[in-house]
């Protein structure tokens, strides 16, 4: 059910965004081509455009282009976690069996020992969960 309603859908929300008379209104991308509520023009898919309500109605759900409402799309000023950038980091096959291979004495002497209580506690609590992962993918 879920892979037809993503057949559906026509827009997804990207962000927030400033509108010209300093409002804030989210920002969404147009997964197909859709027509401006205000003037009819075609907002083209993967375009950014807002939503304006209808009158009575409460919800924003009347698509509005870049010209009928201009804004600035505002940038998300958290900064992603040191561990989620590593988490989502590509890595090469060589890089992910140097860091599952026990280190050994020369190279223990060189990492503070903090990081080495870290990097243990990471592997031994993802290992089983990895271990698994990979038996089904074979």
């Amino acid at each position: 059910m879920y892979a037809k309603e993503m057949r559906e859908a026509i827009s997804e929300i990207v962000g927030q965004g400033k509108l010209g008379d300093g409002k804030s209104a989210q920002v969404y991308r147009a997964l197909r081509r859709l027509l401006c509520s205000a003037c009819g023009e075609e907002i083209a898919e993967d375009s950014l455009f807002t939503r304006r309500s209808v009158k009575g109605f409460g919800l924003n759900i009347m698509p509005q282009c870049r010209k009928c409402a201009p804004f600035a799309l505002l940038v998300d000023k958290k900064e992603k976690s040191e561990l989620l950038q590593a988490l989502l980091r590509e890595q090469s096959p060589n890089s992910a069996q140097r860091e599952s291979a026990p280190l050994d004495s020369s190279q223990e002497a060189s990492v503070p020992e903090d990081k080495k209580n870290i990097a243990e506690e990471v592997r031994r609590r993802l290992a089983p969960a990895l271990k698994r992962g990979r038996g089904k993918n074979k």
